[in-house]
């Protein structure tokens, strides 16, 4: 019960890391917003947090409104008094070489990956001063630290995230906020479905991971937990790789 009576918003919350992340962290005590811009998916999983007896709450969110975000934070409160923790793991990809990429293509993966994370921060930034305690995790990506190949957009809202999470930790500091992020490495999620669907790229990428596997949701799910718990009270502005040593191979 490393989260009992903390109220933790988790935007991605209907698959992949959100959602073991929302799962993991009502199992932990947490009462759990479950954001996403599919509201069935996030349904899905406060309907598993309830039948394991934790509280839970869907929203709809689409993180590249802030209407919608504040919304979101409005519904959090209302229905649980308060905000402890922000998990900023909404995210998207697209696989687009450079020469074929457009400035419509940029633009789209910047806003939601870099600026949906600081519309969420900026939303429930004046409940967590107001309390004078907090933590809030943002999800990168080994790319934010590792160049792939027709990853232009991708790698440079992740790596622009993990310095964000930087600066977020120094101003928020004397608010006794902490601000931290995961970086996961090759994980099995929709959003890398299509990449995993051949094989022979698994394999290729097996050969590549010291621990020789692709990741799962919840492999992440238990480091996120971490740095949202009191135990990483005296952690800020760090990002913890989760990724079987892929990065220690560089």
């Amino acid at each position: 019960m490393r989260l009992k009576d903390k109220v933790a918003i988790i935007t991605g919350a209907g698959s992949g890391i959100g959602a073991a992340t929302a799962i993991l962290f009502a199992r932990e005590g947490a009462r759990v917003t479950a954001a996403d811009a599919n509201l069935k998916g996030a349904e899905e999983t406060v309907r598993k947090i309830k039948s394991a007896g934790g509280q839970a709450i869907a929203v709809k969110v689409n993180i590249a409104k802030t209407e919608e975000v504040e919304k979101m934070v409005e519904e959090t409160v209302k229905s649980f008094g308060t905000v402890d923790i922000l998990v900023n793991n909404a995210g998207t990809n697209e696989f687009v070489p450079l020469p074929v990429l457009q400035e419509e293509d940029m633009a789209k993966i910047m806003d939601i990956n870099l600026m949906g994370a600081f519309r969420c921060v900026k939303a429930v930034m004046p409940v967590l001063t107001e309390k004078l305690s907090g933590k809030i995790i943002n999800v990168t990506s080994v790319m934010s630290v590792i160049a792939g190949k027709g990853q232009n957009a991708y790698n440079a809202s992740k790596g622009a995230l993990k310095m964000l999470t930087q600066g977020m930790a120094v101003d928020l500091a004397s608010y006794h906020i902490n601000v931290n992020a995961v970086g996961p490495g090759m994980i099995r999620t929709g959003l890398t479905k299509n990449l995993f669907a051949n094989e022979d790229r698994v394999k290729w990428f097996e050969e590549k991971i010291p621990l020789g596997r692709l990741g799962l949701p919840e492999d992440i799910a238990p480091a996120i937990l971490f740095l949202a718990s009191d135990e990483a009270n005296y952690i800020t502005g760090e990002t913890i790789f989760v990724d079987g040593g892929m990065i220690a191979t560089r």
